[in-house]
């Protein structure tokens, strides 16, 4: 019976996940992703801009400088990383690449 029990709250263990932008991947298999925040200043209330520097793992080496990317909290696999790349939220142009709205324009014109 319990060993059922640590099945299931394993399997609905939510994994903390993070949106912020690929600073650096020059790294083999490593990004390193900025992620924004805003927050309050307890004497002024002023909005102070705050950010946080997360290394995670990118098995593939397909995201970018400059993209935007969401990434997972995981088990440890090095000194700094606890993080995986989950996916591309939105991509950076490449230099020599088509962006997303032209390959976009490209489908529709095929389909037509």
């Amino acid at each position: 019976m319990s060993n059922e029990n640590n099945e299931n709250t394993a399997a609905e263990k939510k994994l903390r996940c993070v949106i912020g932008t690929v600073v650096s991947s020059s790294m083999e298999k490593t990004l390193v992703i900025k992620v924004e925040r805003l927050v309050q200043h307890k004497k002024y209330r002023k909005f102070i801009r705050k950010h946080t520097k997360y290394y995670a793992h990118d098995e593939a080496q397909e995201a970018a400088v400059g993209d935007l990317v969401e990434i997972e909290q995981r088990r440890p696999l090095s000194k700094l990383k606890r993080w995986g790349l989950k996916r591309i939220v939105r991509m950076a142009p490449r230099d020599g690449a088509i962006s997303p709205q032209e390959t976009a324009l490209e489908i529709e014109e095929t389909q037509s």
